[in-house]
């Protein structure tokens, strides 16, 4: 026989059981953000948590950085994003059909991604790519199922030449994330909700190193519809277009730099550039400091975030409500 007391606590579980099945219904999906079963691997792109930094930036009273953690991707980098969206995309168009090929120009992590994806989604992937590409990121894009050329080619216009002489034999798809709208949409629909999500909305700024422009400029007008006052910065290499651009306020100069369609910088508060050895710093520090082993492009961004902070006024931070700093950490090569 059960006894009052345990009858009276399992009453109280099962009273507690049933509410959090009543609020998983009212909210949905929205209160989930784990879901332990997935259809299939591509599921498993975006959704990526926010670390927070303990060490590191901890000198700078009533502020707090946050790790994007991107890296966590299934290939290793935010690009699954990209990828997952411009195949989506160019399916729905009517631009991919079952049968027909995907072909890539570089060997970068937009190339894995989009090889990875399309050895998922049975599409057979062309990677073409300079002489001077390491060896082991020809292997690596081969071990994904990319059937890869080297050119002596080096000239990117002059590869995509010849990107464009192979569809039209194949009758494949060239992914273009530098003009696709898909690429800023996705991450407008996804990576910006889900860090306004994960801290309640409560966002100072966000930082990004400038990559195509697809995913700060998704980021950022999702942020930015949802509170004007959040920042939206771009740490990057000084010889950067990007850091050209914002540099110089002459209509003229900014006129003559070409920038990937896909980037808005109506949208940029704050330009940082950041030398090699300051990302490398930073680079080890976040291993050393927060056992987080990232690229290169994170120790450029901590970089960045890190002399932003230190503009911020003293009635922006406080120690009870720290202003919030996003860091988007890219890959982890």
């Amino acid at each position: 026989m059960i006894d009052p007391i345990s009858k009276g606590i399992d009453d109280l579980g099962n009273s507690l059981l049933q509410a959090l099945n009543n609020v998983q219904g009212i909210f949905g999906k929205e209160l989930s953000v784990a879901k332990p079963i997935h259809d299939n691997i591509l599921q498993l792109i975006g959704n990526t948590p926010l670390i927070r930094l303990n060490r590191i930036g901890s000198e700078y009273s009533g502020v707090q950085f946050y790790l994007k953690a991107e890296f966590l991707n299934p290939t290793g980098s935010a690009k699954d994003r990209t990828a997952i969206a411009m195949y989506i995309d160019a399916e729905r168009r009517g631009k991919l059909k079952k049968g027909m090929s995907v072909v890539l120009v570089g060997a970068g992590s937009s190339s894995i991604s989009f090889t990875w994806i399309g050895k998922v989604k049975g599409y057979p992937v062309y990677c073409l790519v300079p002489l001077h590409t390491a060896p082991e990121r020809i292997q690596l894009l081969r071990s994904y199922g990319a059937e890869v050329t080297v050119t002596g080619e080096g000239d990117l216009g002059r590869l995509y030449d010849l990107a464009e002489e192979k569809v039209k034999k194949l009758g494949g798809w060239i992914p273009d994330e530098a003009s696709n709208p898909a690429n800023p949409n996705f991450h407008f629909k996804t990576t910006g909700p889900e860090i306004w999500r994960d801290l309640q909305g409560k966002v100072g700024a966000v930082i990004s190193a400038p990559g195509s422009g697809g995913a700060i400029t998704g980021i950022g007008r999702y942020l930015k519809s949802q509170d004007r006052r959040v920042k939206v910065i771009i740490a990057g290499k000084q010889n950067s277009p990007f850091m050209e651009y914002g540099k110089t306020d002459n209509p003229k100069e900014r006129e003559r730099i070409q920038l990937p369609a896909v980037y808005d910088p109506k949208l940029i508060d704050h330009y940082f550039h950041v030398t090699q050895d300051e990302a490398l710093h930073l680079q080890a520090d976040l291993y050393e400091k927060e056992g987080i082993f990232a690229g290169l492009t994170t120790g450029t961004v901590i970089t960045g975030a890190l002399r932003f902070s230190e503009s911020l006024s003293e009635s922006e931070k406080n120690e009870k409500n720290p202003y919030n700093i996003v860091i988007l950490s890219p890959d982890r090569d």
